[in-house]
């Protein structure tokens, strides 16, 4: 029953990415066609900005609070889920109030002008991501309601993006139709919740609130490395060059997104089933996790060989011959998901059950050092084509120090 229940929410959880792959690759090229590079590399980078509001808010609870809810008695998960949800209530009206002020002042001292419309189009995503607890429905192991909400949604969305984002003047509309699923998926989502558990909102605890974000310290410092090597680069690669150059690269990009959102609804419906697992039996864990790291590098090498080899008539055909220029960044990332598929495993799925929270941190701040010092070179040296090598160079750094610390601990690796 319980391979049968984690085999369903796999199911759904790809089920997602499936369709949020099959509708990049119709609506990413239309996109990169009707906006251009330019302006599609403007909404890229204001993307890139509203991702530091993401990684401030969820603050590490996207993994402390699955788990958490994963082995905790039916009795104790409404006071886990008030916990977090106004954990992240707080921050959130925190990060924005404190984004504003900043904001007025550096308006005062420089000419700096922030694309206010754009910017809020794209914010939608961080109403989104305190109002939908994808973390709860993880927990629960309820995945299948995060694939329905989702797909009705993005469906919706991604049909007015076809039918009114026709050129880029229309830039602003086409962030916001982006952005917004999370937003109203959320709404819908709270309907499903009081139907589970009614009555499941209540007033916070104080001690409850000091817990949970003394016990996401470490999983944030983490996060906060892994945004520092992902999101930063298309920023500092907009600082460094142009919204052109941004659009060269996020148009590769976006392709290598797709597929590692397919690697990591795996690893998201694996997570709380494994933290459940690894409390009741190690060595069924360890076993099961190996298998997954096997499978993931077998078909992450030939995945990995075909994108390279296929990428010079897939970019023209997929992103329009604009796009030439996107061939470069997306042959050196080919293997990213690969690499970012073991990662997963070995960080994701095994060091964070084991309670390793410190030296999975550790892992990704020294990755983070390591990307900050390439990262300003490689741009230099070749623009989108140095930020791509600096992705690939910084995952493989990630992994190969995860697969030294499991092997000298004797996990998973020996």
């Amino acid at each position: 029953m319980k391979n049968s229940h984690l085999l369903e929410n796999i199911f759904s959880m790809v089920t997602l990415r499936a369709m949020e792959y099959i509708i990049a690759f119709a609506l990413v090229p239309y996109l990169l066609r009707a906006l251009g590079p330019a302006q599609f590399g403007a909404i890229a980078f204001m993307q890139g900005i509203i991702g530091y509001f993401n990684l401030f808010i969820t603050y590490g609870f996207n993994m402390t609070a699955p788990r958490n809810i994963a082995q905790a008695e039916k009795k104790d998960i409404p006071a886990l889920f008030s916990t977090y949800f106004w954990c992240m209530t707080l921050l959130w009206v925190t990060v924005t109030a404190l984004f504003f002020v900043g904001y007025t002042l550096l308006k005062l001292i420089s000419p700096f002008v922030l694309d206010l419309p754009l910017f809020l189009a794209v914010y939608t995503s961080i109403i989104g991501l305190v109002i939908f607890p994808i973390w709860y429905f993880q927990g629960i192991q309820q995945m299948r309601y995060i694939t329905i909400l989702n797909m009705i949604v993005r469906f919706s969305t991604t049909a007015l993006i076809f039918i009114f984002v026709k050129s880029p003047k229309d830039y602003v509309l086409a962030a916001f139709l982006l952005s917004c699923t999370p937003m109203f998926a959320g709404i819908l989502s709270w309907k499903i919740i009081h139907d589970i558990s009614p009555g499941i909102l209540c007033l916070p605890v104080w001690t409850d609130i000091k817990n949970a974000f003394r016990e996401g310290w470490q999983i944030f410092l983490s996060t906060l490395a892994i945004n520092l090597y992902t999101t930063s680069d298309v920023v500092i690669l907009g600082i460094f060059t142009n919204n052109t150059i941004v659009g060269y690269y996020s148009g590769a990009d976006k392709l290598i997104k797709c597929i590692k959102k397919g690697v990591g609804a795996v690893n998201d419906a694996v997570y709380p089933y494994i933290s459940k697992v690894m409390k009741e039996s190690y060595e069924r864990g360890i076993h099961f996790l190996r298998k997954q790291l096997l499978v993931y590098t077998i078909c992450g090498s030939i995945g990995g060989i075909t994108l390279y080899i296929l990428s010079p008539w897939a970019i023209p055909i997929l992103l329009g011959r604009q796009y030439i220029p996107s061939i470069g960044p997306l042959q050196i990332m080919a293997f990213v998901p690969l690499v970012v598929a073991m990662s997963n495993v070995m960080g994701y799925e095994t060091m964070l059950p084991l309670g390793m929270e410190k030296i999975y941190s550790k892992i990704l701040i020294a990755a983070s050092v390591f990307n900050l010092v390439i990262i300003y070179p490689l741009i230099s040296w070749d623009g989108a084509n140095g930020t791509a090598l600096a992705v690939l160079a910084t995952e493989t750094f990630v992994t190969c120090m995860m697969t030294l610390i499991l092997w000298r601990k004797k996990i998973l690796i020996n």
